[in-house]
């Protein structure tokens, strides 16, 4: 399983060639992402003009479908959790719930235009958006 990260999804949204370059890649693996993901979409949707949350929202409604959502449950929790103590202070719940949901549902691989900000060691790999 692969997975997009906020960033990843939002130039997948917005037609960037990169991500469908390396979706192309992708072709034969599950393409996933989390409920953090698609809330924090959500929120940058809500905060666009009023004139376009409504075409927004019915674009991520339309990427649910097309993805694996995979949620923060005790599984996700437990594991975030477990690894926290050896990661900084500074990484927030929420991207510490996104990484446990990555890493406990078998995700191989997570596309993101910054791997530095997840710190810490995790089963899968991250990698980086190309240019």
């Amino acid at each position: 399983m692969k997975a997009l990260d906020t960033p990843a999804l939002l130039a997948l949204l917005e037609g960037n060639p990169r991500i469908v370059t390396q979706l192309r890649k992708w072709r034969e693996a599950e393409i996933a992402t989390t409920e953090a993901n698609l809330l924090e979409l959500a929120v940058l949707a809500e905060s666009g003009p009023a004139r376009v949350r409504g075409e927004r929202f019915h674009a991520l409604v339309r990427l649910r479908r097309r993805l694996t959502v995979l949620p923060i449950d005790d599984r996700a929790t437990e594991e975030a959790a477990r690894r926290a103590a050896r990661l900084p202070r500074t990484m927030s719940p929420l991207v510490l719930g996104m990484l446990g949901a990555l890493e406990s549902s078998g995700c191989d691989e997570l596309l993101t235009d910054d791997p530095a900000q997840f710190q810490g060691r995790w089963r899968f790999r991250v990698t980086k958006l190309g240019k």
